[in-house]
């Protein structure tokens, strides 16, 4: 039944994992990382996927005017990417536990991905790697 699931609905099926293991304030970790790889298989398909990199975009946007007036610099996207990564993964370490903000700051990572703001082009590849992971692991499953 799973891998009938294309990858945008297996992404979906993550988010709403993650929604309920939030919920339910159970297996931090697990619903980070269903938060994080849910986010980059719906990409910007749907109203979702469309709300999410519109918003990603005008924060990115917003923190590039503010961080080009302060500084003559404007790096906001990469100040974002940054920020929400060293959350995101410090949370994942081995000797720090997963809390409530790790999901949210995976979905976050991965809207800023998605849409391309980082200002440093492999790390705007991993949304695209993720994608073609599952795909690659569905069609094996799948047997054909």
């Amino acid at each position: 039944m799973l891998s009938s699931l294309s990858a945008t609905g297996l992404g979906v099926l993550m988010l709403v994992l993650f929604g309920v293991f939030y919920f339910l304030s159970i297996l931090a970790t697990v619903r980070a990382i269903l938060a994080f790889v849910g986010t980059c298989l719906i990409g910007t398909v749907g109203f979702l996927g469309g709300a999410l990199h519109a918003t990603a975009l005008w924060i990115s946007n917003f923190m590039d005017s503010v961080t080009g007036w302060a500084f003559a610099a404007p790096v906001g996207g990469t100040v974002l990417v940054i920020i929400a990564g060293v959350i995101f993964i410090h949370d994942l370490m081995p000797k720090k536990t997963a809390g409530k903000r790790t999901g949210w700051a995976g979905i976050a990572l991965a809207a800023l991905l998605i849409a391309g703001v980082s200002g440093i082009s492999q790390l705007n590849n991993i949304p695209g790697g993720v994608q073609n992971g599952v795909t690659n692991a569905r069609t094996v499953v799948s047997g054909g």
